[in-house]
């Protein structure tokens, strides 16, 4: 019994002790995480961080708008094909070979051209009466002007030797892109700029 009760006296010693150095050793480790809880950012970490996030948007935000106008010329692409096939079509019924401004309007086709701000649609780009066009009505690249030749375009590049033709001739492109005044707005777009005429 004596024997027992030395061997169990200094185990449960021991124990006591490793319990007092884990107690210990967690009010430490307490202490330092909520000094470091009080102690919060310096002012250079946070304007180190605002800078960052700026440099950040900054990069972004043209990325951004070019990828929004790409999408809206590739909108614009399609409303203009269906408008010149109507165009056609409409002109056929009339036994019209050549569209002037007072032939007919907008109204009268056979597809809805929806109301835009961003946009302009027109049946009458005058250097190519047959074709249609948009003018972009706002934000930085206003006044950009999209020629559709569609399926008039054989028609005009029969013989012609505008840019606008060999460009046709050469990949069969039939949407044209010019650029506002003074700018380089049709690059936003991921085209050249050529020369269209007006658009009324």
């Amino acid at each position: 019994m004596i024997a027992m009760t030395q061997v169990m006296v200094p185990a449960i010693y021991m124990l006591w002790i490793n319990e007092d150095t884990m107690q210990k050793i967690q009010r430490r480790e307490k202490a330092i995480f909520s000094a470091d809880l009080r102690r919060g950012f310096t002012l250079m970490e946070v304007l180190v961080a605002v800078m960052i996030l700026a440099i950040l948007i900054a990069m972004s935000v043209p990325m951004y708008e070019r990828a929004v106008e790409k999408s809206r010329v590739a909108e614009v692409s399609a409303l203009l094909k269906r408008i010149s096939e109507s165009k056609l079509r409409t002109m056929d019924s009339m036994g019209l070979t050549t569209f002037t401004a007072s032939s007919f309007g907008l109204s009268q086709l056979d597809v809805t051209v929806p109301s835009s701000e961003d946009f302009t649609y027109s049946l009458y780009p005058a250097s190519y009466p047959n074709a249609v066009c948009a003018k972009r009505s706002r934000g930085d690249n206003a006044g950009t002007i999209f020629l559709y030749l569609g399926e008039t375009a054989p028609e005009y590049c029969a013989s012609a030797n505008s840019g606008i033709c060999n460009e046709y001739r050469a990949s069969g492109r039939k949407l044209f892109c010019q650029n506002k005044s003074g700018t380089t707005s049709c690059e936003s777009y991921g085209l050249n700029s050529y020369s269209v005429g007006t658009c009324n």
